[in-house]
């Protein structure tokens, strides 16, 4: 079938004046927002409720001590408590310390495994206090004694 030439020329002259669709800008779509943790909370919550759990007030701070000697500090801690499902939940950001940065309040804390972990601590103190002289007495040979008498003022000027 032959096409007519004027007329496809007329027909692309008149689609040239009628855009089909509209500009292209981007649609403003909503940002999405943080109920993605308080989603999280509510349903930790909502848990909670279940077990039957109780808010514990006035704890000041909590410490969780780890195998490699170093302990998870919590400071305003909140703590929910189910006893008969053997659960508990503490609120806070921890915080990750050494043993001897929270002596000597924690020592009341200790269990068995923590004495241990102390020991070692202790026997590494010493070794570091026997180093510590030695170390001194390389520094003091290096220092020339001063000589009685002998001024460097003249040497200045």
């Amino acid at each position: 079938m032959p096409i007519d030439q004027e007329k496809l020329a007329k027909l692309q002259k008149l689609s040239a004046n009628n855009k089909v669709g509209g500009t292209r800008r981007k649609l403003n779509k909503k940002a999405g927002s943080s109920a993605g943790a308080n989603k999280d909370d509510t349903k930790l919550q909502s848990q909670l409720a279940k077990l039957h759990a109780v808010t514990i007030d006035n704890v000041a701070e909590a410490n969780f001590f780890k195998d490699d000697g170093k302990v998870m500090h919590f400071n305003k801690v909140g703590v929910q408590v189910a006893a008969q499902h053997n659960t508990s939940v503490f609120y806070g950001l921890p915080q990750e310390k050494n043993l001897q940065d929270l002596f000597p309040g924690i020592i009341s804390q200790l269990g068995p495994e923590a004495i241990q972990a102390l020991s070692q601590l202790a026997a590494q103190m010493e070794k570091h206090e026997a180093k510590a002289p030695a170390d001194a007495e390389k520094k003091d040979e290096a220092i020339p004694e001063l000589v009685e008498g002998q001024t460097f003022d003249a040497d200045v000027e």
